[in-house]
């Protein structure tokens, strides 16, 4: 009742200098300077009004376990200091891995990590990342095993594809509907990764969805939907890619008495030996190796026989195997045809490899990259190359090879010069079993240069390790 008299009868006239007719002695105030006092007192306690609108926040719930303490502290550590970006896609398929999640409290700590695959680390950090931005702006997720027909759309990009993907395999009727509601919406970049789940259970039914994106504003989408198209059931029209490259193969015979194919390939007047490459890939890219090999009356395996040593053609069906995911040609190309392929890499092989799961990446790794053919000349770029396509821990055999090969040894020589980022890969590909083979070979080298490296295995070690 005092606090309530203060505010409506005291308060105002003390505010407008009044002096006389003040109502003190129903506050037990002697003068207007006390009564002032209390009513300083009494707007401390009182409550700010209502406003009239406010925004709540979802609430975040995130299930996954928080990291352990020892590996938080290891994770902060090796985040602080420079160079360690080649580390970071490790630690996070780890932490997919073992469903653990960064601690709330390490969010601010560890930003430009958080921003940086905050798709992949969770709600929280994806949250997190996206806390300035408008609420229309922000993305939802879902982790894959709560995804429905209903919020899949709402995931990020990759998370989508994958959910369509697994739709594709149960039921592709039902997953090309869901695509076709959305595609008008989606951006370049979904609509290729969407596209991409089409390659499992292709049927007639797809011809329509397909034929329409024949005018889609993505060229990369265009070119899918193409290759799709070819490879229908049934497919019987004209396939321009293929007819411009059968227009530059030449087939003939050789051989006195028995008689064989001979592929022989005419590269346009305007490629270059720069440019050769990314033509082989825009002309053979669209075509399949069954459909080109059928095209010249030959099985897959006659075909790549007959352009014995014709590098350029062979490379093309080596591009042509990636891309299809025939790991079985990869192999027979670059085992008797092509053995330093691994020379012949560059980063577009890395999109041709975005459908492959682990263990295909390391198969097609141990087919073309052949670390006991490295020579001495082999510059220490090959195990940067090799690491990026891997994008996950070797094999311990195809580990081993790396040890023994020729440009790693090289670095354990007096004043070697290399790039600390090599060791870092070396760390990213090691196998859990290796792990204390590489700390001995850090030993031998510039401790300026491993540092990171050696956190991150320990980072690796206490994040395998069991935890409640």
């Amino acid at each position: 009742m005092i606090a309530g008299r203060l505010k409506t009868a005291i308060l105002p006239k003390l505010l407008t200098g009044a002096r006389d007719g003040l109502p003190l002695d129903a506050i037990g105030a002697t003068d207007p300077l006390q009564a002032l006092a209390l009513a300083a007192q009494a707007l401390r306690f009182d409550r700010p009004p209502q406003p009239p609108q406010f925004q709540i926040e979802d609430v975040i719930a995130d299930s996954a376990t928080i990291m352990p303490d020892a590996a938080r502290k290891l994770l902060i550590r090796l985040m602080a200091g420079k160079g360690q970006a080649s580390l970071s896609a490790a630690i996070v398929r780890k932490l997919v891995e073992r469903k653990l999640r960064l601690h709330p409290f390490d969010l601010p700590k560890l930003e430009t990590f958080v921003k940086a695959h905050a798709e992949d680390l969770g709600a929280e950090a994806l949250a997190f990342s996206e806390r300035e931005k408008p609420v229309a702006q922000k993305q939802n997720y879902f982790a894959p095993d709560r995804l429905s027909d209903e919020n899949w759309v709402l995931a990020t990009p990759a998370v989508k594809a994958g959910y369509i993907s697994g739709r594709r395999a149960i039921d592709p009727d039902a997953a090309r509907t869901l695509v076709e509601a959305v595609w008008k919406t989606e951006d370049a970049d979904s609509r290729f990764r969407l596209l991409g789940a089409f390659r499992e259970r292709l049927s007639e039914a797809d011809t329509p969805f397909l034929k329409s994106l024949e005018k889609d504003r993505a060229p990369r989408v265009r070119a899918l939907a193409q290759r799709l198209i070819v490879k229908l059931p049934g497919f019987e029209g004209s396939d321009p890619a293929l007819r411009e490259v059968l227009e530059r193969i030449k087939v003939s015979k050789s051989g006195l008495i028995f008689k064989k194919t001979v592929l022989t390939l005419e590269l346009p007047a305007t490629v270059r030996d720069h440019t050769k490459r990314a033509w082989l890939n825009q002309a053979f890219g669209p075509i399949g190796l069954e459909m080109l090999a059928g095209a010249l009356s030959l099985s897959v395996e006659a075909m790549i026989a007959a352009a014995e040593k014709q590098n350029d053609l062979l490379l093309a069906f080596f591009l042509m195997a990636t891309q299809d995911g025939r790991l079985d040609v990869v192999e027979m190309v670059t085992d008797g045809h092509l053995p330093d392929a691994w020379a012949l890499v560059d980063a577009t092989d890395d999109e041709a490899l975005a459908d492959y799961n682990q263990d295909m990446r390391r198969a097609w790794v141990a087919h073309v990259f052949r670390p006991d053919r490295w020579g001495s000349d082999t510059t220490p770029w090959v195990i940067r190359r090799m690491a990026m396509l891997l994008a996950a821990e070797a094999t311990e055999k195809m580990f081993a090879d790396v040890l023994r090969s020729k440009p790693w040894l090289a670095l354990r020589k007096p004043n070697a010069g290399y790039d600390a980022d090599i060791i870092d890969d070396m760390a990213a590909m090691c196998p859990p079993a290796m792990r204390p083979a590489l700390r001995t070979e850090f030993a031998a080298l510039d401790p300026a240069k491993t540092g990171n490296a050696i956190l991150f295995l320990d980072l690796m070690n206490s994040l395998e390790t069991d935890h409640v």
